[in-house]
């Protein structure tokens, strides 16, 4: 019987916390720098959470990309200092990561992510332009219902006799992206936006998502 192996990667929990310790430091003391400097204006000095969607790309080494959708919800905070925008925030999502063949079988990919970002803008009034930098997991389930070959992303399900098979397998790594906020009034705007994930083995995915934002 054969086997379908994507995925060898194991999660290296120590490497993910010590990124998260750092990003999270760099953030904590943004927030301090922005309580003392932050102006009076409010367009881009709040709390804020966004709802996003749109379409992620992803490259597994060895194999052609696939697109599918993505959606996340994200909370953070800027400082509006002299029009200048510093802040960060969280993130986690869904994507739907694509369909793979294998010796003519098939199986879906698909995952749950989340982030932690720095961020940095330039306030045209009621535009922003933005980047942010930060880290990325996406813990990844591969399915296929075929009951003579396993999607295996761990290297270590048993695929003997069985109908449905899941296996999860956890990658993480730098995230990076770019975008363009409008705000209508200083509660409500739209974000359009880039970010990738840089992961294990030249993994990578890059969603591309509108997102509704509520600042508060």
């Amino acid at each position: 019987m054969e086997k379908m192996k994507l995925k060898t990667t194991k999660f290296k929990p120590a490497k993910l916390t010590a990124f998260a310790v750092l990003i999270a430091a760099v953030f904590l003391l943004g927030l301090s720098a922005g309580k003392v400097y932050a102006s009076s204006n409010s367009y881009f000095n709040d709390y804020y959470v966004s709802l996003n969607g749109g379409l992620a790309e992803t490259s597994l080494s060895g194999l052609s990309s696939k697109s599918g959708g993505t959606y996340n919800i994200t909370i953070g905070k800027n400082f509006n200092m002299n029009k200048i925008i510093v802040g960060g925030g969280l993130l986690l999502g869904y994507s739907d990561n694509g369909s793979y063949s294998y010796a003519g079988e098939s199986a879906s990919l698909h995952s749950a992510y989340y982030g932690i970002f720095l961020k940095g803008g330039y306030d045209y009034h009621d535009f922003m332009p933005f980047i942010k930098l930060g880290y990325i997991d996406y813990g990844f389930v591969g399915t296929s219902s075929t009951g003579t070959q396993c999607f295996d992303i761990e290297g270590d399900t048993e695929c003997d006799d069985v109908q449905y098979v899941s296996s999860m397998s956890s990658e993480g790594g730098l995230m990076y992206g770019a975008g363009l906020e409008y705000l209508f009034n200083p509660r409500w705007g739209l974000t359009a936006q880039y970010f990738g994930g840089a992961l294990s083995d030249s993994d990578k995915v890059n969603s591309f998502t509108i997102g509704i934002d509520y600042n508060f």
